[in-house]
């Protein structure tokens, strides 16, 4: 996972000075919260980078926190005691975006000026780690790293002409233990750019 995370990181700080020219009209920032759905659930964050080399097409890489801590109450009064779970989920994923302004004209100025849909589809890597703790057999601890790939789509609502509230929803398709997991994300966040979005 660190070697991925590293070559990616890599990759897009060598590719920014081949396109200053314009570059820092085109990247946005973005950062906020992330449900990714499976057991109880998992939340956390999610922060990424931009960059939109035409109009309208965005290339996009994220990264995901998310985490959970449950109790499995069910073992509480058995000779395995109080058991607790904890799960923290990260995935690394590099794919297009395209947005689709004007999705919503003829539906009021307001909002076909302001709301602004996207779809996307990512790829990359994630990592799995869960430690389970109980009196009886202490701390078990196992990790997995696999393929994840997503698909879905959401939305800007721009609040100013470098700032937005990014909804995202999707699929997320991991492959840990050799077999698939289908899970959904749901996210909300703050973008910042550097170009004004403003007239979109």
């Amino acid at each position: 996972m660190k070697k991925t995370i590293s070559a990616l990181l890599v990759l897009f700080a060598f590719s920014l000075p081949a396109f200053a020219q314009f570059a820092e009209e085109d990247i946005e920032f973005s950062g906020g919260y992330q449900h990714i759905s499976g057991d109880d659930g998992l939340d956390g964050y999610r922060i990424g980078i931009g960059w939109n080399p035409i109009p309208k097409f965005q290339l996009a890489l994220n990264y995901d926190g998310t985490y959970d801590n449950s109790v499995l109450g069910a073992f509480a009064l058995t000779s395995v005691g109080l058991t607790v779970v904890n799960s923290h989920l990260q995935e690394i994923l590099v794919g297009p975006r395209y947005f689709l302004p004007g999705a919503f004209k003829g539906h009021g100025h307001v909002q076909g000026h302001l709301l602004v849909p996207y779809v996307d589809t990512q790829f990359g890597e994630a990592r799995l780690h869960t430690q389970l703790s109980s009196t009886a057999i202490g701390t078990v601890q196992a990790a997995d790293t696999a393929f994840v790939w997503t698909i879905g789509g959401g939305a800007d609502f721009r609040v100013y002409p470098h700032f937005a509230i990014r909804t995202n929803l999707g699929f997320l398709r991991t492959h840990f233990a050799n077999s698939g997991q289908g899970r959904y994300i749901l996210g909300v966040g703050v973008v910042w750019s550097f170009r004004s979005r403003e007239t979109q």
